[in-house]
């Protein structure tokens, strides 16, 4: 796991900071663009003025999130193959059982996994713009990326468990059910691997794939509590 944590780690520096340049770059265009600068310098008005820039702020971090997410869809489908291998040796560890590797579950393992990412990516879209769009209200839009932190943690989590959903022979449809009716631990999953970010290096490295074994180990509770 050190080399692909390496390779993530790497992929999430240089991704963040280029997000992060671009969402900057994007809401400066919007402001002068639409002239909006201009006029609110006419007014000159402090109070609108703070508004303005609480506004720009929160939508640039609303904006810093989606292409956050677009990133970790991007991890989840390229990282297929190497959560779907270390996700069968935690199974056979966690069951006290002598790892084997076969090649016909290992594949429908990475593209069940690619599949969830595309759909969830899609879902997440739908969610997302109305959102966006609701974050350049004033104040009532400041607490939007709340909400994007949710839905983000939820589909993270959501892709993570269903690894172990999947060993349990659960179809796509009961998986699915299996997550709405437990959100929370999908949420929970989500937001200790985004929590895990603030450690640097070291945190980015790790992330995955201790979510990768927490879903796995949340999946067993549920299993032997039904």
């Amino acid at each position: 796991m050190i080399l692909p944590g390496m390779i993530y780690g790497v992929l999430f520096v240089f991704g963040i900071n280029y997000f992060s340049l671009t969402s900057s770059t994007f809401i400066e265009w919007i402001i002068l663009k639409t002239g909006l600068k201009s006029w609110v310098d006419a007014i000159g008005s402090d109070l609108l003025g703070f508004f303005i820039t609480m506004g720009s702020f929160w939508l640039w971090f609303t904006l810093l999130l989606s292409y956050f997410a677009i990133f970790k869809f991007l991890l989840l489908i390229l990282f297929a193959p190497v959560f779907s291998y270390h996700h069968l040796r935690i199974a056979a560890i966690q069951q006290n059982e002598e790892f084997v590797f076969q090649w016909g579950a290992y594949m429908k393992l990475v593209f069940r996994a690619i599949l969830l990412s595309i759909t969830n990516l899609l879902w997440q879209t739908v969610y997302l713009i109305p959102i966006i769009l609701v974050c350049t209200i004033p104040i009532i839009g400041w607490f939007t990326p709340i909400f994007t932190i949710l839905i983000e943690c939820y589909f993270f989590g959501y892709a993570m468990l269903d690894y172990g959903l999947a060993t349990e022979n659960k179809n796509r449809l009961t998986a699915a059910n299996y997550v709405s009716n437990h959100k929370g631990l999908p949420i929970a999953n989500g937001i200790a691997f985004y929590l895990m970010h603030l450690v640097p290096v070291i945190g980015w490295m790790t992330a995955p794939f201790y979510a990768l074994i927490a879903a796995h180990l949340n999946t067993q509770e549920i299993k032997d509590n039904n």
